[in-house]
C-alpha cells in the first residue's frame, strides 16, 4: 500500500450552482477527481501547463487525474470519442511533461481493459494493448501514483480480471481501481478487490462517488445515492483509498432526464445527496 495524501482543491468548481444550491457544498467540499477528455479535432490546449499548474497548485497533496481519452474510447456509448493512435501518445508525454517531479494519483483509461473482453476486433484489442502499455512506460519515468481501472465486481468476474490485468500489471503501477463510474457497494468492491489485490500483490481504490445505494441500471439511475465520503481511512489493507472518481452530479449520457455525457445538472445532483 502506499499512503495518498488526498487534495481538497482550493476553489469551488460549481460556484455559480452551489450558490443558489448551498445544498451542493456537499459535494464541492471534497477531493474531486479531474477528467482529461481530448477529441481528435478540439484538442485541449496547453495541456502540460495545465496539469502542470495543477500539481503545483495541489502540491504537497495529490489531485487525481483521470486519463480518458483512448482511442474508441466507450466504444460507442454514450462517452464514446478518444484520439487516434498518434495523437494519444502525445497526449500521454504532454501529461507526463505536465507531471515533471511531482506525484499525482492518475487512473488510466476507465473501462477501457474491460471492453477488451468482448465487443472489440482481435486488431482493436492489439492497438489498445500497445497504447495502455506505452502509457504504462511513460508515467513510470514520474512519481506518479499510477493504477489501471478493471471496470466493476458485476462487469468482470474475478479471474477475468486476474487475467486482463494480468496482460498489463507490473511493478510500474501501484495497482488498480475499481467500480469507476458504477454504483456496486463498498463492501462488494472490498471484497472484490481483496482478492485481486492478493493475487497480484499489490493495492487499489474504489469509487464510492454514487454506490451509496447499490442499483442495477447502468447509467444515471434514478436511486442512485452518494456513497463514502473519499478518504484514505479504508475497510481494508489492500485497498489504498475511497475516491469520488465520477464526479457526482456529471452524467453518464442522455438518460433519464439528464444531459449529455459528461455534463453538470444541479437539479438532478440535488436528487442523489
Amino acid at each position: 500500500m502506499v499512503q495518498l495524501n488526498l487534495y481538497y482543491q482550493d476553489w469551488d468548481y460549481r460556484k455559480d450552482n452551489s450558490e443558489k444550491h448551498p445544498q451542493l457544498k456537499k459535494i464541492t467540499s471534497q477531493p474531486n477527481s479531474f477528467w482529461l477528455v481530448d477529441n481528435p479535432i478540439k484538442r485541449i490546449k496547453r495541456l502540460s501547463s495545465r496539469v502542470h499548474r495543477l500539481c503545483k497548485r495541489a502540491h504537497p497533496y495529490q489531485p487525481v487525474i483521470v486519463l480518458y481519452s483512448i482511442p474508441d474510447r466507450d466504444v460507442g456509448g454514450h462517452s464514446k470519442g478518444g484520439l487516434t493512435q498518434t495523437q494519444y501518445l502525445d497526449f500521454i508525454d504532454e501529461v507526463v511533461k505536465g507531471i515533471g517531479d511531482y506525484s499525482p494519483i492518475v487512473i488510466i483509461e476507465p473501462d477501457a481493459i474491460p471492453h477488451m473482453r468482448k465487443g472489440m476486433g482481435f486488431y482493436e484489442k492489439q492497438k489498445r494493448t500497445r497504447l495502455i502499455k506505452s502509457a504504462i512506460q511513460k508515467l513510470s519515468k514520474t512519481n506518479a501514483v499510477v493504477y489501471l481501472d478493471i471496470g466493476h465486481p458485476n462487469w468482470l468476474k474475478k479471474n477475468d480480471a486476474i487475467t486482463f490485468l494480468g496482460m498489463f500489471y507490473s511493478k510500474k503501477v501501484q495497482g488498480f481501481s475499481i467500480n469507476t463510474s458504477n454504483f456496486v457497494t463498498t463492501d462488494k468492491c472490498i471484497r472484490y478487490g481483496d482478492k485481486i489485490a492478493k493475487h497480484f500483490d499489490c493495492s487499489y481504490i474504489v469509487d464510492t462517488s454514487r454506490n451509496g445505494n447499490e442499483v442495477w441500471e447502468t447509467f444515471n439511475p434514478q436511486e442512485m445515492k452518494l456513497g463514502h465520503k473519499p478518504t484514505t481511512n479504508t475497510d481494508s489493507k489492500y485497498c489504498d483509498a475511497y475516491l469520488w472518481i465520477k464526479t457526482p452530479g456529471e452524467s453518464d449520457g442522455a438518460v433519464n432526464g439528464w444531459p449529455k455525457a459528461g455534463r453538470f445538472n444541479a437539479e438532478k445532483t440535488l436528487e442523489i445527496l
